[in-house]
């Protein structure tokens, strides 16, 4: 039995933190209230395989089941969900793949004005070919202070360990600490600023040093970046949601390959056309220079598929009826490769109904 054997296999390659994640929501579900989300749609994808040339596409069928809940106590909240995402390629079977998101969390008060979060993420994509396979899991602590209903501060440590096995793995950890300040400027309009420090570390990837004129792999060290970043964001929540946010990310590393400063930017927003059709549009942007411009080198610890740089995207809901909404929503998409300076293009159009159970 051949298929047994790659999913037990497959089972026992995962992160605990998933196994961790889904036994305590399988626990918890009954008892908390929950809700219940199943989508169902097809869609066309100009680049499934994010190709900058050799372009072919592909009509695909999705299918996504979502359950969240939460539950409330007198100084403690806990709420968790768990994304299932399955995307079936006809023409390009192999390229079909499954995806899911888990996040289980809580915050506790700790005394007046001080609360304790707690969160752990996983995300994991598994396409049928070969079962390659990437994801990432996070954990994130922080302690927050609300100085009042106006202002409110974070500090936080947040570690995430990834993997990418296309047929080689790949494994890095990107530990955080981070401080975020909050304000609310007026009842529906709020702005935050956000500082990160962090370093992440690659298991069993040498850095890329330079020796004399000539680029090799070190024989001492892997690659280790170490990474600050500073943003900003306005949010306004008012019959209109909208917001913008920047970003500056510099990050300095062992591996010249690596050092870089990068830019992104984020506009959206959300809002009704009328009693029954919502819109909601997405503008996302980066820019990355790297300080070793005239290397061209593959980067096989990067997944284009899970990092969104350059993105437009808009969509539209028509509410039927309270539990059923029919949606259509176009995406382009311009991403760089896991070869540095490339970019491949492609866009996404998809179509169909949201189910509230």
């Amino acid at each position: 039995m051949p298929d047994l054997k790659r999913l037990q296999w497959y089972r026992g390659s995962l992160p605990k933190s998933i196994w961790m994640v889904f036994l305590t929501s399988i626990f918890l579900i009954p008892a908390l209230a929950y809700e219940q989300q199943v989508n169902l749609s097809t869609y066309i994808d100009s680049n499934p395989r994010e190709n900058i040339d050799n372009i072919e596409s592909t009509i695909g069928l999705k299918a996504r089941g979502l359950l969240r809940f939460t539950h409330d106590t007198g100084n403690a909240s806990y709420y968790g969900s768990i994304l299932g995402q399955g995307f079936i390629e006809p023409a390009l079977f192999l390229d079909s793949k499954v995806v899911m998101n888990a996040e289980v969390g809580t915050h506790y008060k700790i005394i007046s004005s001080y609360y304790f979060f707690a969160d752990l993420k996983t995300f994991q994509k598994l396409y049928f070919d070969e079962l390659q396979k990437s994801g990432r899991t996070t954990l994130s602590v922080s302690v927050n202070r609300f100085k009042s209903h106006k202002l409110q501060q974070v500090l936080g440590l947040k570690k995430t360990k990834a993997h990418i096995d296309y047929g080689t793995l790949f494994k890095f950890s990107d530990q955080r600490m981070f401080v975020k300040f909050t304000r609310l400027i007026t009842p529906v309009f709020q702005a935050e600023l956000l500082f990160q420090f962090g370093r992440v570390d690659y298991d069993d990837y040498p850095a890329r040093v330079l020796r004399g004129s000539s680029l090799i792999f070190s024989n001492t060290q892997n690659q280790q970046d170490i990474t600050r970043t500073m943003g900003i964001h306005i949010k306004h929540m008012g019959k209109m949601i909208w917001g913008a946010s920047v970003n500056f990310e510099d990050i300095q590393s062992n591996s010249v390959l690596a050092e870089s400063q990068i830019w992104s930017a984020k506009l959206y927003a959300s809002g009704r056309l009328s009693e029954r059709v919502f819109y909601h549009v997405v503008l996302n942007g980066m820019k990355k220079d790297y300080a070793q411009t005239e290397v061209l080198e593959i980067t096989p610890y990067r997944d284009p598929e899970e990092n969104i740089q350059n993105q437009f995207h808009v969509q539209l809901e028509r509410l039927i009826q309270p539990s059923r909404v029919l949606y259509i929503q176009y995406s382009y998409i311009k991403n760089e490769t896991v070869f540095n300076h490339w970019f491949y293009k492609k866009y996404l159009i998809e179509t169909g109904i949201k189910l509230t159970l």
